[in-house]
């Protein structure tokens, strides 16, 4: 059967865009299962459910699972796990030490997809760019540390070749199907150009919730939905 693994970031987005309705009928047209990780899980649920700030975050999360919408995949190869992870948080450094840029949850997700020939949906933009464009993180980790990068051109390669048949989503992607499915028909304002506006609030709800992606690519995707 077909599956698709996903990270917590998208899971997030799309709780907080108040979108995460459209996960079931997602599921039902992909006809195969929606899985999280136990890293994932710990992540949306047993940790949240304790901080009163995202409890409630961490319920929607759970009905999602109670209502089999979401599954668990517990067959995660650890071993492989750690491995990607030792070499991820050891392909940069600053000052002399190591830089860690990946978190367990990501990674499982990624394994996990490997193992079973699925795609994965992640928001984060640094794993994504090792993955898909490892020049670019060099430049994305120096905004954000504010430190000058130094890469291990051999262990990025090595993360390279392993992940390199990875298939990646974000959540802007899901929800631009959902409305190209007409599962967003009913948000449609009685108004001139009310397609354009839905489009660019889902789009923009996406962005301000987690997804990484820039404006230029909300500007090409909503264009593409409104062909």
């Amino acid at each position: 059967m077909k599956s698709l693994f996903f990270d917590s970031g998208p899971i997030i987005t799309l709780v907080m865009s108040r979108l995460d309705w459209i996960l079931p009928e997602l599921k039902k047209r992909f006809g195969g299962e929606f899985y999280i990780t136990p890293a994932v899980k710990r992540e949306l649920i047993d940790r949240p459910i304790n901080i009163r700030r995202f409890e409630f975050e961490a319920l929607q999360v759970m009905k999602l699972l109670r209502e089999g919408v979401l599954k668990i995949y517990q067959d995660v190869p650890q071993q492989e796990v750690k491995s990607l992870i030792s070499l991820a948080n050891s392909s940069f450094s600053a000052r002399g030490k190591t830089i860690d840029i990946i978190q367990q949850g990501e990674l499982e997700s990624v394994v996990a997809a490997l193992k079973t020939n699925s795609k994965v949906v992640i928001d984060e933009r640094t794993l994504r760019l090792l993955i898909e464009n490892s020049k670019a993180v060099e430049g994305l980790l120096e905004k954000r540390f504010k430190e000058d990068m130094i890469p291990d051109k051999e262990k990025i390669k090595q993360f390279n070749s392993i992940t390199i048949s990875v298939e990646i989503i974000r959540s802007i992607e899901l929800v631009g199907v959902a409305y190209q499915l007409g599962l967003l028909d009913g948000y449609i304002p009685k108004r001139k150009y009310g397609e354009n506006v839905l489009v660019d609030a889902i789009l923009w709800a996406t962005k301000y919730n987690g997804c990484a992606v820039t404006p230029h690519e909300i500007e090409e995707i909503k264009q593409q939905l409104l062909r």
